[in-house]
């Protein structure tokens, strides 16, 4: 018996203890919160004990706080939705537009919250089951409808051009580009096809998102493997001489990765790096026979 009300006694004096932790530590992180709630604070003496308890303005903000937090607990399906999508690095403007995109299509609630994330995939390692895809539709439609311009650009198929890996044994061969005879240029480019995209947009979102038949073939060619963070080669195009100066060279790290590319040349980039603008428009890429991935392909001797 004596046992049995010794640990009575000591269940009660852990609990005292546990809460006056308790009310201490809330006190403190309020008092940090909301200093001038806590002034001045009223005291009790527990009768159990000679240590000072919080009882009235404590009680208080503590209520206070908690009706903070339920109201963001309140927050509807669709919110969350909307912070999801920024949360996996899209502009809130776009997870609006995702949002709005889907309760058009007649999804609402958790519904639409669940169908968001089932749509973001495994996105932490670039495995996307599909809003990728949405995202670049809806960030169309808001650039179209603030007057960004539809830029148009020509694409030479890899069986127009000398192309292939032989053809680029040498640095000799980049000057085939720029030898060749008018004639010849004309031929070679009554073969390209043509291709629409919103400025704003990589070669390589053009080739994964894209609408029209023009995109459409892109996409047959152009594999963008890593999800367009400069990571492979397997975006790589080359881009007409007569274009380059308008597009411009790649930086250290892009070259870093063309030098992993299928046949690279002298006016090659990545897809990923050449977003288009205004000044692109006519502008003329020509892509190569193949493709290089590092995930099933290292291009170096034994």
């Amino acid at each position: 018996e004596r046992k049995r009300l010794g640990d009575t006694k000591m269940i009660g004096h852990t609990l005292r203890l546990q809460r006056r932790h308790f009310i201490r530590q809330c006190t403190s992180f309020l008092s940090k919160e909301s200093p001038t709630v806590l002034s001045p604070i009223h005291h009790k003496q527990h009768p159990s004990d000679n240590n000072d308890i919080f009882i009235s303005s404590s009680s208080i903000v503590i209520r206070r706080t908690l009706a903070r937090s339920s109201n963001h607990s309140a927050e509807t399906p669709e919110d969350k939705a909307i912070t999801f999508v920024v949360s996996v690095g899209h502009e809130r403007r776009v997870a609006e537009g995702v949002v709005n995109a889907l309760k058009e299509s007649g999804m609402s609630g958790e519904m639409l919250l669940s169908m968001v994330r089932s749509m973001a995939g495994r996105w932490e390692v670039g495995e996307d089951e599909g809003l990728d895809a949405l995202v670049a539709s809806v960030k169309q439609t808001l650039d179209l409808s603030e007057g960004k311009k539809v830029v148009t650009f020509y694409v030479v198929p890899p069986n127009a051009w000398a192309s292939s890996q032989e053809d680029a044994i040498d640095e000799e061969h980049d000057d085939v580009m720029h030898d060749e005879t008018e004639e010849e240029k004309k031929k070679m480019r009554t073969r390209a096809f043509v291709v629409e995209a919103v400025e704003g947009t990589s070669i390589a979102d053009v080739a994964k998102f894209g609408a029209g038949e023009g995109a459409s073939t892109l996409r047959d060619y152009v594999e963008c493997a890593c999800s367009g963070i400069m990571a492979c080669s397997t975006c790589h195009v080359v881009i007409d001489p007569e274009w380059f100066d308008v597009v411009g060279g790649p930086i250290e790290a892009e070259e870093d990765m063309l030098d992993l590319a299928y046949a690279p040349r002298s006016t090659s980039r990545l897809g990923c790096q050449v977003v288009l603008t205004k000044e692109h428009d006519g502008m003329v890429i020509r892509l190569p026979k193949g493709a290089n991935n590092m995930m099933d392909f290292i291009p170096f001797e034994d």
